[in-house]
């Protein structure tokens, strides 16, 4: 096409795609059906290998927020054909069991959420299914099917629709839009072989870096389709290319398909070598991920053991140059690989623990503050070997299975975690700033281990709060945005870690904070034990003032000031929470904890729970009264969480007023005349460094964008 074409329409797509950002399903089923037709138009073109080329120069040509728009699209499309084909099923299933039916009618009513005209479409599909015809429902199954190439999705279509429309015309318009999104005619098996061809040509051709986004997307919300091409995928022709930077890529993603698919990695005699050979020679990325891809394999322990003998070797003196490739593969041998490393745990446990907390880097510059954060591939070879040491124990004790935990291993890794999350503050290295965000993931993921759930105790929660706070832009966001977040939101870790993300209410970057309240809102509000009983996030209102009561910038000598800065906690947590519907339940939460003593520390504290449970119901009250809100007795009863708060006779503290009546008269005055409060801002939290400025994180309208931790 001619420069001058390109430069005055090739925008046209990235605008189209860029509104999945308005979320709103009338919008995204046009943009689908203009992304099916107008855009791609791949019934106008027969050769599997031009509609390849024809895809990726579409999005070659789009902004990087319009690829996340065009991702965003693949995941909307990977959830209708979830909820489609079980609909489908069940329809198959047919018969008069009325369990059968409640379950269609909550599926039909969950699908017809995402596209327009809800209500017709709910109502079409509750015909849909007493047609009772298994030969329109197979067809559209096949349509969704990620076995099925282009030829047969647009077949299959054309088959079942026809004879829908014989039985039933009426529904055709009102549901051709669910068929339109569910079918596989953009996305398709027969484009991820051209996909990899195109991902191994050199860095230089012209579609590379689309093709390495596509299957990562691909391998992310299809990961089936490649698994029909795996044989491309880990061939070993594609791990023996000049260009490191080639090969990482390839392994990347050799490591999402292994983690999406497990079981399904492919063992040959030269897969197996070059991945030997790049674990013991190969760069810190390389030697990580072909260790895990190593790990997938069935049947090859005995390769792990081996490998991991030959890392753990390198590890003395003699070998220094090769020590940080040699831990990123060993922390992959520990978590993935247990009974390889339990071997050499013994021998290496001292050396990993001394080498995690020595910092000689922030000891020779005690004076000179934080040092300037640094993405870690800029670390040096020994800075990196540091924070592998951390992941090393932490993954150690993360693989190992019930029986093999004692209580001296969970205290050697646990303590030295803890050293360095407790030990956060200024005057540290740019390397130890690594290990403090490590070290606090960690915890997360031994947390996330049911049988290891305990070992990261109240204390913990508490030291992780100020993680989220670290002065260090980087450290805080990357802890709360790509660890914190994305765990809650996949209900990997217990709700016991929800208050943490309130701590953000003093951040400075505006990105930060959109993020936190769009999952709250959009993901961990949806959470509850049972239907119809508060939500976790309702009831973490308790154990978020239990923190708060023990946060290190509390002063008791400034009363005033301290209220001004704590309230920004607790109206951060009422704007994202509260509502019409739940302000009576936190209102009697928030009192309910005056009955109530604090459990830790002696329940020293205590006095404090009782200003913020003071605190809390000021604020509900004045949000009830500015939203003309009732604030009635909550009905049900209210447990508070038995780990923090043990209940006293709460007659006398109940009648007793604790919260600062100076406070109250400057917030009554404040909110009555309108004018702009004063903020007080917490003595940790500092401004991002200028490297990191701009770079504010995207709020992705589609939720499932948090579904996955990174694991860096």
């Amino acid at each position: 096409q001619s420069t001058t074409v390109r430069r005055k329409w090739g925008g046209i797509p990235s605008t189209i795609f860029e509104l999945r950002y308005i979320n709103d399903p009338d919008i995204d089923s046009k943009v689908e059906s203009i992304m099916t037709g107008a855009i791609l138009n791949f019934a106008k073109i027969r050769d599997d290998r031009e509609k390849c080329r024809r895809l990726l120069l579409v999005f070659d040509s789009l902004t990087p927020k319009a690829q996340n728009g065009f991702f965003s699209y693949m995941r909307r499309q990977r959830d209708a054909i979830l909820m489609a084909n079980t609909f489908l099923e069940l329809c198959e299933r047919g018969g008069d069991d009325a369990a059968v039916e409640q379950q269609q009618r909550a599926l039909a009513a969950k699908l017809s959420a995402f596209f327009p005209d809800r209500v017709k479409l709910e109502s079409s599909l509750a015909q849909l299914a007493g047609l009772r015809d298994n030969d329109v429902y197979a067809g559209l199954r096949q349509t969704m099917d990620v076995r099925s190439d282009i030829k047969t999705v647009r077949k299959c279509q054309k088959s079942a629709l026809k004879r829908l429309a014989s039985l039933a015309p009426n529904l055709l318009d009102t549901t051709a839009p669910l068929w339109k999104c569910a079918g596989l005619t953009t996305i398709n098996r027969v484009l991820v072989p051209y996909l990899i061809e195109n991902a191994s040509a050199s860095r230089q051709g012209p579609f590379h870096g689309a093709a390495v986004t596509l299957l990562n997307y691909t391998v992310e919300v299809f990961p089936e389709m490649l698994e029909l091409s795996k044989d491309e995928l880990f061939a070993v022709e594609g791990l023996q290319a000049r260009d490191a930077s080639a090969v990482e890529e390839r392994l990347k993603l050799m490591v999402q398909f292994a983690k999406a698919v497990p079981n399904a990695v492919p063992r040959s005699t030269d897969l197996e070598n070059r991945l030997a050979a790049l674990v013991r020679s190969g760069t810190v990325a390389q030697a990580k991920r072909a260790a895990f891809v190593v790990t997938q394999m069935s049947g090859a322990a005995d390769l792990c053991a081996a490998l991991t003998g030959d890392v753990v070797d390198c590890l003395d003196d003699a070998k220094l140059e090769r020590r940080a490739p040699a831990f990123a593969a060993l922390s992959r041998f520990a978590l993935h690989a247990p009974a390889a490393y339990a071997t050499y745990a013994e021998r290496i446990s001292q050396f990993l623990v001394q080498m995690a907390l020595t910092d000689a880097e922030a000891e020779a510059n005690m004076d000179a503050g934080d040092a300037e954060w640094e993405a870690r591939e800029q670390l040096s070879d020994m800075g990196l070997a540091r924070v592998y040491a951390v992941k090393i124990l932490a993954h150690w004790l993360a693989g190992m299975e019930r029986p093999s935990v004692t209580r001296e291993i969970v205290q050697m890794v646990m303590g030295t975690l803890r050293q360095l999350v407790r030990g956060s503050g200024f005057g540290r290295s740019a390397v130890t700033q690594h290990c403090v965000l490590v070290a606090a993931s960690s915890m997360l993921k031994i947390a996330g281990r049911g049988h290891l759930e305990r070992a990261v105790g109240v204390a913990d929660v508490q030291s992780l709060a100020l993680v989220v706070q670290d002065a260090t832009f980087e450290v805080r966001s990357s802890f709360l945005l790509d660890k914190l977040v994305p765990v809650l939101a996949s209900r990997r870790v217990h709700a016991r870690f929800i208050p943490l993300v309130f701590l953000a209410a003093h951040e400075v970057e505006p990105g930060v904070l959109d993020h936190v309240r769009h999952a709250v809102e959009q993901r961990l509000s949806q959470f509850r034990p049972t239907p119809g009983s508060p939500s976790l996030v309702e009831s973490s209102l308790p154990r978020l003032l239990h923190i708060l009561a023990h946060h290190p910038d509390w002063d008791d000598a400034e009363p005033l000031r301290t209220l001004e800065l704590f309230a920004h906690y607790v109206d951060f947590y009422i704007s994202c929470v509260c509502s019409a519907q739940n302000v009576s339940l936190l209102f009697c939460l928030a009192a309910k904890v005056k009955s109530a003593r604090s459990k830790v520390q002696g329940g020293q504290h205590t006095q404090r729970l009782y200003v913020l449970s003071e605190l809390a119901q000021f604020f509900l009250r004045e949000k009830s009264k500015a939203a003309n809100w009732p604030v009635n007795v909550y009905p049900g009863e209210l447990q508070l969480p038995d780990d923090l708060f043990e209940m006293v006779d709460g007659t006398d503290q109940m009648r007793e007023s604790y919260l600062d009546p100076e406070f109250v008269a400057l917030r009554s005055k404040t909110s009555g005349s309108g004018a702009k409060r004063t903020r007080t801002k917490p003595k940790r939290v500092a401004k991002p460094s200028k490297k990191s400025r701009g770079k504010q994180p995207q709020v992705d309208s589609d939720s499932d964008a948090m579904d996955e931790v990174s694991d860096n």
